[in-house]
């Protein structure tokens, strides 16, 4: 409910913004930096350990000096491992995993101070952004030197229990700020920090239990069981290990996030800020 009256709201407000805009130009920019994720193999939303970069570009439509919609598309490597923690519980878990984000994301933005890439009145701000996120992640592990993707071997039962197993495309709520400047010509610079509400748990394949072994086996074979369950005080005699049905595995009760920080570079398209109406043309927004 929530998640649809925020669409609602933002798309009501960006027909509100259009219709009574002035003043626009365009710009497009490339932008890069580091990305983390938060989830069940990182409790935080920046760990030094689980750092990776990202590259990403964008168009922006600014409709005056304080709003403008921005288009993304981002690119970018998460990871996550129980190796990190200082918990006896995650250390003993051991999972880990590592996964590309593909972002499209269309965005509103709001500058604090009157700001307009090439004109020097306005030559810098403070702003702050929300929007609408679609991104796709293929969450994989490394087991006896090859690499497996998890969502097809639903190490947590899915397919096989009567769940069906989690999508790999899903939406996000971004929410982040930054700085631009203003750095000469039609050239602009920001500093941005944006992180991702997903509405997945599964960004890392970690969310609820551990599943049935046997069944396990006997549907996805003896990688997803190897997977699933990778305990450092479980039995070798794989899947004799009853004991591990239902028992914590993740905690589905909290969602998973990720993160975009880095350094904006864009480029202004259009002419200076001007009005149609001549006697108007010098007036300040």
């Amino acid at each position: 409910m929530f998640t649809r009256r925020y669409f609602l709201l933002l798309f009501i407000f960006t027909l509100s913004i259009s219709a009574v805009s002035y003043a626009q130009y365009e710009e497009i920019g490339l932008q890069g930096g580091i990305t983390h994720y938060k989830g069940e193999l990182a409790e935080h939303l920046f760990k030094p350990g689980e750092v990776h970069p990202y590259l990403g570009a964008f168009f922006r439509h600014n409709w005056n000096r304080h709003w403008s919609y921005k288009l993304e598309l981002n690119v970018g490597k998460i990871s996550g491992s129980d190796i990190h923690s200082n918990q006896a519980f995650e250390k003993n878990r051991n999972l880990s995993f590592y996964s590309t984000i593909i972002e499209v994301s269309p965005q509103i933005e709001f500058n604090f101070f009157p700001y307009e890439t090439g004109n020097f009145e306005y030559p810098f701000t403070p702003y702050i952004f929300t929007g609408i996120s679609v991104f796709h992640f293929n969450p994989k592990a490394d087991l006896n030197g090859e690499i497996y993707e998890l969502q097809p071997l639903g190490t947590e039962g899915q397919g096989s229990n009567g769940n069906k197993k989690y999508k790999r495309i899903q939406l996000a709520i971004p929410i982040g700020g930054g700085i631009k400047f203003a750095a000469g010509g039609n050239v602009g610079i920001g500093i941005e920090v944006g992180a991702r509400r997903t509405y997945t748990d599964y960004l890392d394949d970690v969310s609820t239990v551990y599943p049935n072994q046997q069944v396990l086996l006997a549907n996805e074979g003896l990688a997803a069981v190897a997977l699933s369950d990778r305990s450092l005080d479980k039995s070798d005699a794989l899947p004799s290990t009853p004991d591990i049905y239902r028992k914590q595995r993740g905690d589905s009760h909290t969602k998973d996030w990720y993160l975009f920080a880095g350094v904006t570079v864009y480029f202004r398209l259009s002419s200076m800020m001007k009005d149609s109406c001549k006697p108007f043309k010098k007036r300040r927004y």
